[in-house]
């Protein structure tokens, strides 16, 4: 139920910044901050977690293990002014994890939800910091029969728009998604530390 939740507050949070983006589509990419944005970023960082298994009352947690990963960034939304940009997000690490068969798989481990960004100047160059909130995820994609788990996640950061559309940016993303199946409920408390190079449509 939680799950579903969060994941009804996410789509209803990506619809309104759709529908603000289409209001102000006559507006689109002249160059100023306000009106419709559209972005991503690439860049490398640090996965940290922990799984977790709980079943009939008890619990075991693992030991903290610490992947070098692949991130990346996307953003759609809208400018409401020169310095204040809102929009759907999806910061997405990416990395390989040795399963219980000894196989090498790719884990997509992310947090999308409603973010917020606030520029200290109205043009470039400036610094900037953001915060969102919205639904973590921890997924397989690759592998048959695959199921995301998913759960509340955050992420804050602060960046530096050096030229005009393009920025540096380092984020700290957390989040604790999780599946229940026939009693055995599985998490993943993970935090990760990215650092990406952006690009940002205006």
């Amino acid at each position: 139920m939680k799950e579903l939740v969060h994941w009804k507050v996410t789509q209803l949070a990506l619809i309104a910044c759709l529908t603000l983006c289409v209001a102000t589509s006559a507006s689109a990419f002249d160059g100023n901050r306000k009106g419709f944005i559209l972005g991503g970023g690439l860049g490398l960082g640090l996965t940290s977690f922990t799984q977790t298994v709980e079943f009939m009352g008890m619990s075991t947690t693992s030991d903290r293990e610490n992947k070098f990963a692949v991130m990346t960034d996307f953003k759609i939304g809208y400018g409401a002014t020169e310095q204040v940009l809102v929009y759907y997000t999806n910061k997405v690490s990416w990395f390989s994890l040795e399963n219980v068969y000894g196989d090498n798989v790719i884990i997509v481990n992310g947090v999308g939800g409603v973010g917020m960004t606030y520029f200290f100047q109205p043009v470039t160059p400036s610094p900037y910091i953001m915060g969102g909130l919205g639904l973590s995820t921890w997924n397989a994609p690759f592998e048959e029969g695959s199921e995301a788990w998913y759960g509340f996640g955050l992420a804050v950061g602060a960046g530096y728009e050096f030229s005009r559309h393009y920025s540096i940016e380092v984020n700290l993303t957390w989040g604790e998604p999780g599946k229940e199946v026939g009693g055995v409920k599985a998490s993943s408390n993970a935090l990760s530390l990215m650092v990406t190079i952006n690009a940002l449509a205006y």
